[in-house]
């Protein structure tokens, strides 16, 4: 997993490099997310100075030693290039410790499995809206978005990992579900890197929908979301 990742993360790199022509670009199309995330995000609302909520903030099991600090991270661009403010949230504490050297945002070391979310977002003083929610947080992914208050906290855009591909249907059928009643939209579905691998779901406000249905789609490779967001 680690060596195929490394490829794919190297190879968005080379791209993004090819497609700059200066540094002032980079504002727009940074690319560190796993999924193009980050670059999803910063093309749909292109706004600085933001807030992120990043449930799942770390690299998994990686080794953070050996694994670039920007690598897998959907809001580093977005705080480095667009100067974004928010809350990343891991229970790993060596890519915490890790990350606090370079980071900016604050960063809790919290096991969300043990924890309830809505406490840390009080006790951090949470903006009740919230650009940008990352929401990968591996085995407490369910009990989180059973607690997290969505009548306090509102959302512009949301990337959701529902792990279809590993066989997660009730999770998967579940979350787009209780989405759908919170009145967010599914503006791409079943993203995928690679064939027949659907991870995440992205969802936008009705706001946002409006403006972007056009391209809205399920079943799609973050590389075509790429191309149509350049279309656009």
């Amino acid at each position: 997993m680690s060596f195929q990742f490394r490829q794919m993360w190297s190879q968005n790199q080379e791209n993004l490099r090819i497609a700059t022509n200066n540094e002032q670009d980079i504002k727009y199309r940074f690319d560190y997310g796993q999924f193009s995330q980050d670059y999803f995000v910063n093309k749909i609302l292109n706004i600085d100075n933001g807030f992120f909520l990043d449930i799942g903030a770390g690299v998994g099991d990686l080794d953070i030693e050996k694994v670039a600090i920007t690598a897998m991270s959907n809001t580093y661009g977005l705080e480095s290039l667009r100067h974004w403010k928010g809350i990343g949230i891991d229970y790993d504490k060596k890519y915490i410790d890790f990350a606090s050297k370079i980071r900016s945002c604050t960063l809790l070391c919290e096991d969300l499995t043990q924890v309830n979310i809505n406490d840390l977002l009080r006790d951090n003083d949470a903006p009740k809206n919230i650009d940008y929610l990352s929401f990968d947080v591996d085995n407490a992914q369910e009990r989180v978005l059973n607690e997290l208050d969505f009548s306090t906290y509102s959302f512009n855009v949301i990337t959701y990992e529902h792990n279809l591909f590993r066989g997660c249907k009730k999770h998967h059928e579940d979350s787009r579900k209780k989405f759908k009643s919170l009145g967010y939209k599914m503006l791409f579905g079943n993203v995928e890197l690679m064939p027949q691998e659907p991870v995440e779901d992205w969802y936008v406000n009705s706001d946002l929908f409006d403006k972007y249905k056009h391209i809205s789609a399920d079943n799609i490779s973050r590389n075509k979301i790429i191309i149509m967001l350049e279309k656009r």
